[in-house]
């Protein structure tokens, strides 16, 4: 599961409930100067799930950082072929 910017434990999207989870491997990127998702919903839900969260300096569309996200998301398909 490959997270972009995700909208977690927001109530005014999704209520209480907590985000599902049935992936083996879980990476997150998100942007330090993220407007409209907080990036410690990412921390949060990276520090409960063990994901692997990566955080740049970027908004929420992380367009400022597309290349490495490119890299990012290319990096984690080889590892889950490899696995």
């Amino acid at each position: 599961l490959f997270l972009m910017a995700p909208a977690l434990y927001m109530p005014e999207i999704n209520g209480d409930a907590e985000p599902p989870v049935a992936a083996h491997r879980i990476e997150i990127v998100h942007g330090w100067d993220d407007d409209i998702v907080p990036v410690e919903q990412s921390l949060r839900f990276a520090r409960q799930h063990r994901a692997m969260l990566h955080v740049a300096d970027a908004g929420h569309t992380l367009n400022e950082i597309l290349g490495d996200v490119e890299s990012l998301f290319e990096a984690f398909l080889r590892r889950v072929l490899a696995a």
